[in-house]
This record gives C-alpha cells, sequence and structure tokens, in this order.
C-alpha cells in the first residue's frame, strides 16, 4: 500500500548516475494504477509526514537588563526527513540485487534526486544520506521477500524546487499583457540573459522600476543575477558590473509567490533583430505540493 492514495501524486528517486560512475537509473517508488508502471523493487510505505515543512532557526537580540528579546529574523536549516521504504524482490531479480543497486544510489558522498510528481507539478529535492537507515530483521527478507526501511536524508538546499519558468522575448515582439510567472511559494529572483546589441530597461522583479544596463555590442551576451549573488557576467567585457553604475536589482522587488511578474516595460533601445532577453526563474516552495 503507498502513501498517496488513488494515484493523487508519485514519488521516484533518481540515482545520481554518472556523476557517481554509477548507470541511470530511476526507482518508482509509487505503485498504483495510474502511474502507469510496475514497480523495480522499491515502494513508499505508509508514514511519511515530515517533508512538508523545514525547521528553523530565530535570531534574537537580547540584553542584560531587558526583559524579553528583539527579533532578528530567521534562518532555515537544511531540510531533514526520514522516507519510509520497502525493497521486495521482483520478477527475474533476487531481492539482494535489488538492494544492491538501490542502496549504489544513495550515499552520504554525493546527492540523489527525489521527485514528487502531482497535480500542481513537479517538485523535487537533491538529498544525501544523513544517517545509518532503521530496519529491523524480524524474519528473513530473503523468505519474506521485502524488507522495510527507514532512511533518513538531508537536503542543503532548505525548498523544495520547481521546473524553471522562462520568458523568452525578441526586440520587436509585444510585450504588453505578457508576464513570467512563479509557480512556487517562496519569492524568487529571476535570471536575466540579454544579448545585444542595445541598451536594455529590464523590470525590477514585482516593482514599477527598472534597471538601464550599458548599451551592448552586436554579439555580446550578459547573464545577470538579479539577486546578485552572482556578479554579471559578460562575454565582451570585464566589469559589466561595474560600467552598471548605481543600477541595482532590489531584493525587495523580488516576485512573490504564486504571483506574475508583468513583462510590459521590458524595453531594447538601438537595438536590432539580434536583440533578445530571457528571464527565468527557478520556483521554490514550503511543500511537495
Amino acid at each position: 500500500m503507498t502513501f498517496f492514495p488513488e494515484g493523487t501524486a508519485n514519488v521516484v528517486i533518481a540515482g545520481p548516475g554518472a556523476v557517481a560512475d554509477l548507470p541511470e537509473r530511476a526507482w518508482y517508488l509509487s505503485e498504483h494504477h495510474l502511474v502507469g508502471r510496475e514497480s523495480g523493487g522499491v515502494v513508499l510505505a505508509e508514514g511519511w509526514a515530515d517533508y512538508v515543512e523545514p525547521e528553523a532557526k530565530h535570531q534574537w537580540f537580547e540584553t542584560a537588563r531587558g526583559d524579553g528579546a528583539i527579533w532578528l529574523g530567521a534562518v532555515i536549516e537544511p531540510r531533514r526527513f526520514k522516507i519510509p521504504v520497502y525493497v521486495h524482490k521482483i520478477h527475474g531479480s533476487h531481492i539482494h540485487k535489488v538492494e544492491d543497486s538501490f542502496w549504489q544510489d544513495i550515499w552520504y558522498e554525493f546527492q540523489s534526486r527525489l521527485y514528487v510528481n502531482s497535480p500542481r507539478g513537479v517538485k523535487y529535492c537533491d538529498f544525501r544520506l544523513d544517517a545509518m537507515p532503521s530496519v529491523e530483521h524480524e524474519v528473513d527478507p530473503v523468505f519474506e521477500g521485502f524488507q522495510p526501511y527507514l532512511i533518513p536524508v538531508v537536503v542543503e538546499k532548505s525548498w523544495w524546487m520547481g521546473l524553471p519558468e522562462e520568458f523568452a522575448w525578441a526586440n520587436g515582439q509585444p510585450v504588453t499583457k505578457k508576464s513570467l510567472y512563479n509557480s512556487g511559494d517562496r519569492k524568487a529572483m529571476p535570471v536575466i540573459t540579454i544579448k545585444g546589441p542595445g541598451v536594455f530597461q529590464l523590470p525590477d522583479g514585482a516593482s514599477d522600476k527598472v534597471v538601464t544596463t550599458p548599451n551592448l555590442k552586436p554579439g555580446e551576451v550578459v547573464v545577470i543575477h538579479t539577486d546578485m549573488s552572482v556578479r554579471p557576467k559578460s562575454n565582451m567585457r570585464n566589469n559589466f558590473y561595474g560600467d552598471m553604475g548605481g543600477q541595482r536589482f532590489l531584493k525587495d522587488n523580488a516576485v512573490p509567490g504564486r504571483r506574475r511578474m508583468d513583462m510590459s516595460r521590458l524595453k531594447c533601445i538601438g537595438g536590432n533583430a539580434a536583440s533578445s532577453a530571457v528571464f527565468t526563474i527557478e520556483p521554490k516552495s514550503r511543500r511537495p505540493f
């Protein structure tokens, strides 16, 4: 019996593949009629319930003579939860062969990917084995044909990630009533790739503000992380960040979750048919549904 009734969602673990010198493998953990495939020998057990919200650590300012404290913020911890599974024999494969392959794909030193596919879309997180899996040997699994495990995992990124959302534009195309959707429930700041020539006026997230770029040369390509976690990179100049002068994207203007970013302010001055811009959001969510 699987955790998700009537195929409301299905769960897949993908191994690291060539990164860890292993075969490219996926383990379809949901056995129900809507998945449309037989199990590869590992299924999700009942009781998976600690995947929904991450843990946080509050930051406080306290004084020796003052009552209470002043809240400074919250730091989201790496996400930890446990995945309950049954490893079982399948036609043509001994249970030990299934176990060997499955446990090759989960380890401390590399990341595997956990997908949850639901009617609201695909969410995933990259995890490592966090501690020794819990196992109880009541009967030799060779006789029973299956073995239950409780797998502790740790996720470095705190959020469930969604498939990228993209808005692609070529100079001269209309932008009225055009938008970029943030399908996650957390704020997001786009990554922008622009190609010259021309001076670009780029919308700054959910605000009415625009950021104006320096004049791009023909063939110049610039990648801008609007959260400024990475400095803008150009294929034709060394200091695009400095050439922007005082123009900066602001984190306060991030696109809220489940909201659209208005693209009507996007413009290229002095461009031609080769001038273009691509805005990409990696949606982040607290929950996989």
